[in-house]
């Protein structure tokens, strides 16, 4: 897939349905005062995506210093929303300096550096995405050269969000909630999509456009899916998102089989990972969510609600196939610790270093 062709083409037929070039969009920048900027055009109109009421994206990269918590300006012009947000260009070749950095290290370590992105750089990473896409008012993409360092960091997110998705789904399955397994099992098509997107060089982590993209990206133009995975995934959507079917184990299989493809194209690490949290169990069933490391919250059998000290521990298991020995009431208190945001299954549990955050953090590996 030429990338270059694709932006810029797509680039060039928005303005033309817009009824307006990059003069204006130039003119824009310098009547905020970035005469000096590299005026870029980003989002959607450059992936070919962009609807009627689509904003007009604008990044100045400019050799001026730029606060860190600098906002987007808000201009409407002929019938036209324009967001303008100036970027120092020091700031941005520091980025992408980190960005190939962080591209060639194990997947959960690209996960830890780019999800402490945003605290670390003046550049957001969600900014750091469209400037590699962009198309400058010279009508070129100047930065696409970075694209190589940015598919295996997105993939490596897409990737965990469809890891810790099929996790909830085999636990909902096991707890014999089958419409929580549906939705999870949603979750985990839909991120396995944008992981095999992004690994074909189409990076865009704005959700509302994956489905989209999926199917546009089957053109013979753009060939940019591993043609395995999207048999793999056709299927697999197409019945988990017939409401009329019931939600089934053959289901929840599908998902190791579009893992063991993408987990390898991903580079995502196998074998089991050590458990890194424990729940708070009780000798009879009751509702269980964990409030802190020394005490929980529990409705009892009796509909009675009570705080109760964490000494009897359910810790979950180490692996993907040791789920199947867990028991209703086992497999729902997990599923509930995972929904309430006391539990994680992110992979970036592997890459913890300090104490406090491997008792906090818990992943489980195919």
């Amino acid at each position: 897939m030429n990338y270059t062709d694709f932006v810029t083409a797509n680039a060039a037929e928005f303005l033309r349905s817009r009824n307006i070039g990059f003069d204006l969009l130039q003119a824009l920048a310098e009547e905020q005062g970035f005469d000096d900027a590299l005026v870029l055009l980003t989002s959607s109109p450059v992936h070919g995506i962009a609807t009627a009421t689509s904003d007009i994206d604008l990044v100045c990269v400019t050799p001026q210093a730029v606060s860190k918590g600098q906002m987007a300006t808000q201009i409407h012009r002929g019938g036209q929303h324009c967001e303008i947000l100036p970027m120092g260009a020091d700031d941005l070749a520091r980025a992408f300096a980190d960005l190939a950095s962080l591209s060639t290290r194990d997947l959960p370590q690209r996960l830890a550096g780019y999800q402490r992105w945003d605290a670390g750089h003046a550049v957001r990473r969600k900014y750091l995405e469209r400037v590699v896409y962009a198309v400058a008012t010279d009508g070129r993409a100047h930065h696409l050269s970075h694209l190589g360092a940015l598919v295996p960091v997105a993939a490596a997110q897409e990737y965990d969000a469809f890891h810790q998705s099929r996790v909830c789904a085999l636990l909902a399955l096991r707890a014999g909630e089958l419409e929580a397994a549906r939705g999870h099992l949603v979750n985990a098509c839909l991120a396995a999509m944008a992981a095999a997107l992004s690994l074909g060089g189409w990076v865009l982590s704005n959700k509302k456009w994956t489905l989209r993209r999926w199917r546009e990206a089957a053109s013979p133009r753009m060939r940019v899916v591993d043609p395995q995975l999207r048999e793999l995934l056709d299927a697999t959507w197409s019945r988990t998102s017939d409401f009329l079917h019931a939600i089934t184990a053959r289901e929840i299989d599908a998902l190791g089989e579009i893992d063991a493809r993408l987990g390898v194209l991903a580079g995502a690490p196998t074998g089991e990972i050590s458990p890194r949290a424990a729940l708070p169990s009780a000798q009879t069933p009751c509702t269980q969510a964990a409030l802190d490391r020394r005490s929980a919250f529990l409705i009892g059998e009796d509909d009675r609600a009570r705080l109760a000290p964490l000494t009897d521990m359910l810790v979950p298991p180490a692996h993907l196939a040791d789920l199947a020995m867990l028991d209703m009431a086992q497999a729902a208190a997990l599923l509930r610790a995972a929904h309430s945001g006391t539990l994680s299954f992110s992979l970036v549990a592997v890459a913890c270093t300090d104490d406090e955050t491997k008792e906090d953090v818990h992943a489980l590996a195919a």
